[in-house]
C-alpha cells in the first residue's frame, strides 16, 4: 500500500512507513498536546520534502498567530506560498456568513475542493473538526457533513488529518462520539498528570489497511516540532 510520509520524527516508525495514501486520519488530544504542530508539520514536510501541495483549514485561531508560532519551530510558511493555502477563519465569522448567504454543506465542501484543485493539493488538515461540526444543528447533519467532506477529499486523492479537541485528562477519542467511525485511522495524544508532572504520550489507535505499533510512546513539542521517542517509557516506573 502506498504511504504518505508525515516527516514527524518517530511517528512514521510507529506507522511502519507512514499513513496510507488518500485516507482520513483523526488526531485527537486535549489543549496543548501539539495537534496544530502535527498538522502543520504534516503539510510543511509534504511540500518541502515530497513536493506535495497542502491546504490548512483553520476555524479557530488567527492565521497570523499560527504562522508566528510555526515559524518559531523552523517552518517558514511564507517560503512555500506557491504550494500552500491557508483558508478559513474564526468560527463565529463563518457562522455569520453561513446564515447570511444560506450556504449549505455542499457550498462549504465545494470551496475546499476549489482550493485543492487550484494548487493540486495532496494533503489537507482541518483544525479542529469540532468547530466544523458546530456549523450544523442536528447530529444527522453533522454526520452527513463530515461524511461528505471526507469522501470528497478521498476522491480528490488527498490524505487528510482531522484535528479533534477532547476534554482535559480524558481518554475519549472524539468530542461528538462518531468522528472516529468516519476516519480510516485514529492517532491519540495523551497528557496525563502523574504527581507534579504531566507526561505526553502518543498512540496509533487504529489505521485501516496496515500494520502499526500499538504502544503508547512518549513525545515532546520541541523547537523542531513534535518528536516521538521510540525507546523511552511513556510513564515513570512505579515505585
Amino acid at each position: 500500500m502506498k504511504r504518505t510520509i508525515t516527516g514527524i520524527k518517530g511517528l512514521d516508525l510507529m506507522l511502519k512507513g507512514g499513513i496510507p495514501k488518500n485516507r482520513v486520519v483523526l488526531i485527537s488530544g486535549s489543549t496543548g498536546t501539539g495537534k496544530t504542530t502535527i498538522g502543520m508539520q504534516f503539510i510543511y514536510n509534504g511540500i518541502v520534502d515530497h513536493n506535495e501541495a497542502g491546504v490548512y483549514i483553520t476555524l479557530e485561531e488567527d492565521k497570523q498567530q499560527i504562522k508566528q508560532d510555526i515559524n518559531a519551530q523552523g517552518m517558514n510558511l511564507d517560503s512555500i506560498n506557491d504550494r500552500f493555502r491557508f483558508i478559513g477563519g474564526h468560527i463565529a465569522t463563518i457562522q455569520r456568513f453561513k446564515r447570511k448567504t444560506k450556504a449549505n454543506v455542499e457550498d462549504l465542501v465545494n470551496e475546499v475542493e476549489e482550493v485543492v484543485h487550484e494548487i493540486g493539493a495532496k494533503r489537507v488538515v482541518l483544525d479542529p473538526v469540532n468547530l466544523f461540526l458546530m456549523l450544523f444543528d442536528s447530529d444527522n447533519e453533522k454526520r452527513d457533513a463530515l461524511a461528505l467532506l471526507t469522501e470528497k477529499l478521498k476522491k480528490l486523492n488527498c490524505t487528510t488529518l482531522l484535528l479533534c479537541e477532547v476534554k482535559e485528562q480524558s481518554m475519549d477519542i472524539s468530542r461528538e462520539g462518531f468522528e472516529e467511525f468516519v476516519a480510516d485511522g485514529v492517532i491519540t495524544l495523551y497528557n496525563l498528570r502523574c504527581g507534579p508532572s504531566f507526561y505526553q504520550g502518543i498512540a496509533v489507535r487504529k489505521m485501516r489497511g496496515i500494520e502499526h505499533h500499538r504502544e503508547i510512546r512518549p513525545y515532546e513539542i520541541t523547537n523542531e516540532g513534535v518528536v516521538v521517542y521510540q525507546t523511552q517509557p511513556w510513564l515513570p516506573p512505579e515505585e
